[in-house]
Protein backbone atom coordinates (compact mmCIF):
# COMPACT_ATOMS: atom_id res chain seq x y z
CA UNK A 1 0.00 0.00 0.00
CA UNK A 2 3.14 2.42 1.04
CA UNK A 3 4.75 1.63 -2.16
CA UNK A 4 1.15 2.33 -3.89
CA UNK A 5 1.11 5.26 -2.92
CA UNK A 6 4.37 6.48 -3.36
CA UNK A 7 4.20 5.25 -7.09
CA UNK A 8 0.78 7.83 -7.23
CA UNK A 9 2.58 10.90 -6.35
CA UNK A 10 5.90 10.09 -7.85
CA UNK A 11 3.17 9.75 -11.15
CA UNK A 12 1.49 12.80 -10.20
CA UNK A 13 4.80 14.85 -9.81
CA UNK A 14 5.44 14.05 -13.15
CA UNK A 15 2.77 14.97 -14.52
CA UNK A 16 2.93 18.34 -12.79
CA UNK A 17 6.45 18.87 -13.75
CA UNK A 18 5.85 17.93 -17.57
CA UNK A 19 2.62 20.04 -17.70
CA UNK A 20 4.53 23.35 -16.32
CA UNK A 21 7.51 23.02 -18.13
CA UNK A 22 6.46 22.12 -21.84
CA UNK A 23 6.07 25.70 -23.37
CA UNK A 24 5.65 27.25 -26.82
CA UNK A 25 9.24 28.91 -26.55
CA UNK A 26 12.09 27.41 -27.30
CA UNK A 27 15.23 28.65 -25.29
CA UNK A 28 17.73 27.15 -27.81
CA UNK A 29 16.24 29.11 -30.55
CA UNK A 30 15.81 33.06 -30.09
CA UNK A 31 12.76 34.95 -30.54
CA UNK A 32 12.17 36.27 -33.66
CA UNK A 33 13.02 40.21 -33.85
CA UNK A 34 10.02 42.50 -34.10
CA UNK A 35 10.90 45.79 -36.21
CA UNK A 36 10.88 48.70 -33.85
CA UNK A 37 9.62 52.32 -35.07
CA UNK A 38 8.58 55.32 -33.81
CA UNK A 39 7.86 56.93 -37.17
CA UNK A 40 7.76 56.96 -41.04
CA UNK A 41 10.12 58.68 -43.58
CA UNK A 42 8.28 58.73 -47.13
CA UNK A 43 10.78 59.98 -49.96
CA UNK A 44 9.71 60.82 -53.69
CA UNK A 45 11.08 59.70 -56.60
CA UNK A 46 14.14 62.12 -56.73
CA UNK A 47 15.01 60.80 -52.81
CA UNK A 48 13.23 64.23 -52.07
CA UNK A 49 11.88 63.99 -48.59
CA UNK A 50 8.09 64.18 -48.91
CA UNK A 51 6.57 63.38 -45.52
CA UNK A 52 7.89 62.96 -42.23
CA UNK A 53 5.88 62.00 -39.53
CA UNK A 54 7.55 60.85 -35.83
CA UNK A 55 5.34 59.37 -32.71
CA UNK A 56 2.12 59.97 -35.55
CA UNK A 57 2.52 64.08 -35.49
CA UNK A 58 3.48 65.48 -38.56
CA UNK A 59 3.35 69.08 -40.25
CA UNK A 60 3.79 67.51 -43.81
CA UNK A 61 1.11 66.92 -46.29
CA UNK A 62 1.42 64.56 -49.15
CA UNK A 63 0.39 65.50 -52.38
CA UNK A 64 -0.31 63.51 -55.64
CA UNK A 65 -2.31 64.92 -58.73
CA UNK A 66 -5.94 63.98 -59.71
CA UNK A 67 -6.23 61.88 -62.44
CA UNK A 68 -2.78 60.69 -62.32
CA UNK A 69 -1.00 57.71 -60.90
CA UNK A 70 2.25 59.46 -58.65
CA UNK A 71 5.78 58.45 -58.83
CA UNK A 72 6.81 56.30 -56.61
CA UNK A 73 7.31 57.22 -52.68
CA UNK A 74 9.89 55.24 -50.93
CA UNK A 75 9.30 54.38 -47.41
CA UNK A 76 11.96 54.55 -44.38
CA UNK A 77 11.36 54.69 -40.69
CA UNK A 78 12.84 56.14 -37.69
CA UNK A 79 13.70 54.00 -34.82
CA UNK A 80 14.00 54.71 -31.01
CA UNK A 81 17.36 56.89 -31.50
CA UNK A 82 15.51 59.16 -34.23
CA UNK A 83 17.45 57.80 -36.41
CA UNK A 84 16.23 57.27 -40.06
CA UNK A 85 16.63 53.16 -40.71
CA UNK A 86 15.58 51.15 -43.84
CA UNK A 87 12.57 49.26 -43.50
CA UNK A 88 12.73 45.27 -42.42
CA UNK A 89 14.20 42.81 -45.13
CA UNK A 90 12.44 39.62 -44.24
CA UNK A 91 9.63 37.60 -46.24
CA UNK A 92 7.41 37.84 -42.84
CA UNK A 93 7.17 41.68 -42.81
CA UNK A 94 5.10 43.65 -45.14
CA UNK A 95 3.52 46.93 -45.58
CA UNK A 96 0.22 47.89 -45.75
CA UNK A 97 -2.00 50.83 -45.89
CA UNK A 98 -5.10 52.48 -44.91
CA UNK A 99 -6.67 55.71 -46.77
CA UNK A 100 -9.49 57.42 -44.65
CA UNK A 101 -11.93 58.25 -47.56
CA UNK A 102 -10.58 55.52 -51.11
CA UNK A 103 -12.44 57.90 -53.01
CA UNK A 104 -10.24 60.54 -53.22
CA UNK A 105 -6.88 58.00 -53.91
CA UNK A 106 -6.03 54.89 -54.52
CA UNK A 107 -3.00 52.73 -53.82
CA UNK A 108 -0.69 51.10 -55.96
CA UNK A 109 2.44 48.92 -56.37
CA UNK A 110 3.91 47.12 -59.09
CA UNK A 111 2.93 43.54 -60.23
CA UNK A 112 5.22 41.05 -57.52
CA UNK A 113 5.92 43.99 -55.11
CA UNK A 114 3.07 43.73 -53.24
CA UNK A 115 4.01 44.51 -49.42
CA UNK A 116 6.82 45.99 -50.45
CA UNK A 117 8.15 49.57 -48.82
CA UNK A 118 7.62 51.17 -52.14
CA UNK A 119 4.22 52.28 -53.48
CA UNK A 120 2.25 54.71 -55.61
CA UNK A 121 -1.07 56.46 -55.52
CA UNK A 122 -3.80 57.00 -57.95
CA UNK A 123 -5.55 60.68 -57.41
CA UNK A 124 -9.17 60.32 -57.98
CA UNK A 125 -10.87 63.57 -57.65
CA UNK A 126 -9.63 66.83 -56.00
CA UNK A 127 -10.19 66.64 -52.20
CA UNK A 128 -8.67 65.62 -48.97
CA UNK A 129 -7.73 62.47 -47.35
CA UNK A 130 -5.61 61.01 -45.12
CA UNK A 131 -3.10 57.98 -45.49
CA UNK A 132 -1.67 55.87 -42.89
CA UNK A 133 1.15 52.87 -43.24
CA UNK A 134 1.61 50.02 -41.46
CA UNK A 135 4.42 47.06 -40.87
CA UNK A 136 2.60 44.18 -40.67
CA UNK A 137 4.33 40.92 -39.14
CA UNK A 138 2.89 37.72 -40.13
CA UNK A 139 -0.90 38.46 -39.11
CA UNK A 140 -0.38 41.63 -36.64
CA UNK A 141 0.68 45.03 -37.19
CA UNK A 142 4.14 45.86 -35.43
CA UNK A 143 4.05 49.47 -36.33
CA UNK A 144 0.90 52.09 -37.33
CA UNK A 145 2.18 55.63 -38.38
CA UNK A 146 -0.24 57.42 -37.45
CA UNK A 147 -2.71 59.70 -39.72
CA UNK A 148 -0.58 61.73 -42.73
CA UNK A 149 -2.66 64.10 -44.95
CA UNK A 150 -3.04 63.59 -48.46
CA UNK A 151 -4.42 66.51 -50.74
CA UNK A 152 -5.00 65.29 -54.56
CA UNK A 153 -4.52 68.58 -56.63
Amino acid sequence: MKTNILARILILLIITISFFSCKDDDPITPAEDHFEAIGTVIYDATGALAVSILRGETNDTLRITNGERSDHFDVKFYDDNENIVDPPNNEHTKLSYEIGDSTFASWWQHEGEEGGFEFHLDGKKVGKTTLQLFIVHEDHNDYRSGEIPLVIE
